[in-house]
């Protein structure tokens, strides 16, 4: 059973609580007793643990993806084998589209975008690395605590459905409802087969239903290969067309009629009306040279990309100009300032390929550029480019220290204009929490343009630690807060302290001939020393 392990430890984790069963996998909230970190801990099912051939396909995948470094990707931290348990320690990330699609009928069409923009990003770091998911679903897609969408489990589907044990279940790679049709069909994937499923998930999180339902994978499979979509409109039509047109697209039967990779539906979601102007999908990340051709496959192929390294070696080439012709004769100095002027003025904007297109009558230029158009108000009737801004207007609780771009500019709040830039990192933090509160902390990565006025909230709280006595020891306990987060289960012969986010909390122990027991409590009114002691009094 899922629960064998609570309260155990697993190598250097102790087990908090259960998040989530799979077919192949239990996942748990731990502790990183080195770090005294929570994490998020699969450990493969014990049907799968005395497999030798699936336990080493399962550290190998996981190894890879631990390998993917991107914003959008999950941190892959451990992966290993304790007492015949193997593991894989990721990020804990306890929201998912799948939570949010349970709360809600259906998202907005911008939430679905920027789900999906995020979800290209780690899709295109991931084909570029010839790594295919093979198992994008609402599930798989977690939410970071600004709604960013990071996307776990790379390769551990392949890794675990082709097991023998998996076999003898007759498990498949992947979920049926969101395969592709040569997923279906047992085919040889590539990336684009994660592409269809993506259009699944939106389809799904967009209209409130799947393209294709039923109980019987054989004949949800059988659809995804031959049964036409209902459009999306149909069944809500205040969607627009062009989104609709996108996922119908990425939902084409042939491969070759989907878009050709993630970063060509990256700049075909962010040019969509109704994308989010705080969020961008990022395509590329910072490499060295000798990666670069590794990606090249999935990122090249980028028009953005081309117009971006085009514009990089001319603004070089112009700048290098300006420097060789700095000592020259005085009329050559000053042809070459008005010329430089004049082409620097005409340049398209020299962006990342995670850019949108710049509106045609703003001018963007860096920190360079501005060095050598600097000067007159005028050259030639030219006048020079100016400095793009920006309002921001940031809150956080009132003890929390907010940085931007690492530096810290206020305490609680911060208001003021910034420079307009591609990529400016926010975030808000109590530095007096406990080791191990990631709700102490909340980060995004915006994109200011010129002319936004921009108002983020980053709600951090502190947490308590808690320590809890309840007899008899196999009591289930349950720490519901009621003020909103994530309930905390436990067993009553959990040892140590756990942590919770600071607030009021429901709790409700119970346990086999024992009459149920439920209490009300405010962590801040029985902390004592920094830890607040529970004591559960049952009648047995």
């Amino acid at each position: 059973m899922s629960d064998r392990f609570l309260g155990r430890q697993i190598g250097k984790y102790r087990v908090i609580r259960l998040l989530g069963a799979g077919a192949f996998a239990w996942v748990y909230e731990a502790i990183d007793l080195d770090l005294e970190i929570p994490v998020a801990l699969k450990v493969l099912r014990p049907e799968f643990a005395g497999d030798t051939a699936a336990e080493a396909r399962f550290r190998r995948e996981a190894a890879t993806a631990a390998r993917l470094r991107h914003a959008n990707i999950v941190v892959v931290r451990d992966v290993g084998q304790s007492d015949g348990a193997s593991f894989v320690a990721m990020d804990l990330l306890p929201r998912s589209v799948a939570g949010r699609l349970h709360e809600l009928a259906r998202l907005s069409e911008t939430e679905v975008i920027r789900i999906a923009l995020d979800v290209a990003a780690a899709l295109a770091i991931a084909h570029g690395a010839n790594v295919i998911h093979r198992d994008i679903k609402p599930d798989n897609i977690l939410l970071g605590a600004n709604g960013e969408a990071i996307v776990a489990d790379f390769g551990l589907a392949r890794a675990l459905a082709n097991s023998p044990s998996a076999s003898a279940t007759n498990s498949v790679t992947g979920t049926p409802h969101y395969f592709s049709p040569e997923q279906a069909r047992g085919r040889t994937l590539d990336g684009r087969s994660d592409l269809y499923s993506l259009g699944v998930t939106m389809y799904r999180a967009a209209t409130g239903r799947l393209p294709f339902e039923g109980d019987d994978w054989y004949v949800v499979g059988r659809a995804h290969i031959e049964a036409p979509v209902t459009p999306l409109r149909t069944l809500v039509p205040e969607l627009s067309t062009e989104f609709e047109a996108i996922v119908l697209r990425l939902l084409a039967k042939r491969p070759d009629d989907r878009y050709v990779n993630a970063a060509a539906l990256g700049d075909a979601l962010a040019a969509l009306p109704a994308a989010p102007r705080d969020r961008v999908a990022t395509m590329t990340p910072a490499v060295s040279m000798n990666t670069v051709e590794a990606l090249s496959p999935i990122v090249m192929h980028s028009s953005r990309t081309r117009r971006t390294l085009i514009g990089v070696l001319t603004v070089a080439v112009a700048i290098f100009a300006a420097w060789y012709l700095d000592g020259t004769r005085p009329e050559t100095q000053q042809w070459f300032t008005h010329r430089r002027v004049a082409s620097v003025m005409s340049l398209p904007a020299v962006t990342d390929t995670s850019a949108r297109i710049v509106r045609p009558d703003t001018v963007r230029t860096s920190d360079t550029l501005r060095s050598v158009v600097s000067a007159p108000q005028t050259v030639g009737g030219v006048r020079p480019a100016v400095l793009a801004r920006a309002q921001l207007r940031i809150t956080a609780s009132e003890s929390a220290a907010i940085f931007v771009d690492d530096k810290q500019v206020a305490v609680a709040r911060w208001n003021s204009e910034h420079a307009a830039t591609s990529r400016l990192s926010v975030r808000a933090e109590i530095a007096n929490a406990p080791i191990g509160c990631s709700a102490a902390r909340r980060d995004t990565t915006l994109r200011v343009r010129d002319g936004d006025r921009i108002a983020l909230s980053l709600p951090v709280r502190t947490c308590v630690r808690l320590t809890f006595n309840v007899t008899p020891r196999d009591a289930r306990v349950i720490f519901t807060p009621l003020d909103g987060g994530t309930s905390l289960s436990a067993r009553g012969d959990t040892t140590g302290i756990v942590l919770l986010v600071a607030g009021k909390y429901r709790i409700d122990a119970t346990a086999p001939n024992c009459g149920p027991f439920s209490e009300t409590f405010t962590t801040m009114e029985k902390v004592r020393d920094g830890v607040v002691a529970i004591r559960i009094p049952m009648l047995c």
